[in-house]
């Protein structure tokens, strides 16, 4: 039994040994930002990103936060599969009343709106798949201007 306590010893010590540096570096970095870093919070790539800063100079609050989390989720393609709730949970944000499903919910509207993105749903309620696609929407400018333009002068 004791042989068996032993070997066991040497793997967990190997272990630690093995991933030390990985270990302090991400300790480092940890105590550097303070915080623990999601992976929501990494930046899109590639063509999505190109689409990202494009689409965040032409539509609302909301609608940028869900832009990001899809431009993040695309990588390098223009389509994205998933459910609107794990995509709420990837924006993280939640509006006046506390929801933020709805909250998500608007921004994807707006997207589609404004000609941003294609919304394909597939099945009905628990096995429904949704699938979003990156596209050119209307760049004339923000989607609310009008109401933003009367508040300024008024």
């Amino acid at each position: 039994m004791s042989r068996r306590k032993t070997t066991k010893q040497k793997k967990v010590v190997h272990i630690l040994t093995a991933y030390e540096a990985e270990i302090e570096e991400h300790r480092r970095k940890l105590k550097k930002r303070g915080f623990a870093l999601a992976a929501e919070h990494t930046p899109p790539i590639s063509q999505a990103a190109d689409w990202y800063w494009e689409v965040r100079l032409h539509v609302s609050r909301s609608a940028r936060d869900v832009a990001r989390q899809l431009a993040r989720l695309a990588g390098e393609g223009i389509e994205v599969t998933i459910p609107e709730r794990s995509l709420a949970d990837a924006v993280g944000t939640i509006d006046k009343a506390g929801r933020h499903i709805a909250y998500t919910q608007g921004g994807i509207k707006v997207l589609e709106r404004s000609g941003w993105i294609v919304k394909t749903v597939v099945g009905q309620k628990r096995g429904a798949k949704t699938t979003y696609e990156l596209a050119v929407g209307d760049r004339s400018g923000w989607f609310y201007r009008d109401e933003d333009e009367t508040e300024e002068e008024g």
